[in-house]
């Protein structure tokens, strides 16, 4: 059987791998395992697209979306299922040294870090799609990749750009506090 893939799914699974990787803590290497398991999400549920509803490049949009989503809780859900052996070692650690070590609390550097996080990424979602989507790929590729990869031109991308910039200041991320 040579069944095609819509591009248009392509291009959001390719989008939504691109983000999870920038802003949800997925490592590169998981880029096309994301894709494709969206890719197979996406097909599993385009026989539910009423056209009645919505048109199809919304429906996309919101499934891919949807199933970014899903893929983040179960990233976290695994995170936090970690058990006690799997943190020890086995270098003369023991079970309460590794408790104790679970008991601190975070230092005052990473606190701000993981508040930096958090603040870029809120001002990431709140994004519209076609920024944030770029965001996910200025942060895994060189500028002309990105051009060639959208298919927009450089000064296209470099626009977008600035108003990617243009959210960041209006949140109140001045070049100082970004560094």
């Amino acid at each position: 059987m040579n069944a095609t893939v819509d591009p248009y799914i392509l291009q959001q699974a390719s989008c939504r791998a691109s983000l999870l990787v920038a802003t949800a803590g997925f490592g590169a290497d998981d880029w096309a395992d994301l894709k494709q398991e969206l890719i197979l999400d996406l097909l599993r549920r385009s026989r539910k697209f009423d056209p009645t509803r919505g048109d199809w490049h919304g429906f996309v949009r919101g499934v891919a979306r949807n199933h970014a989503a899903v893929l983040v809780m179960r990233k976290r859900r695994r995170a936090s299922e970690v058990s006690i052996q799997d943190l020890i070692n086995g270098e003369g650690t023991s079970e309460a040294d590794v408790l104790d070590s679970l008991d601190r609390r975070p230092s005052r550097a990473a606190v701000v870090a993981l508040d930096h996080a958090l603040d870029v990424r809120r001002i990431v979602e709140r994004l519209p799609d076609h920024l944030r989507s770029l965001t996910g790929l200025l942060g895994r590729m060189p500028v002309k990749e990105v051009c060639r990869h959208t298919g927009k031109s450089r000064s296209r991308v470099y626009e977008m750009t600035r108003q990617i910039r243009e959210a960041f200041l209006r949140a109140g991320y001045t070049p100082s506090r970004v560094n």
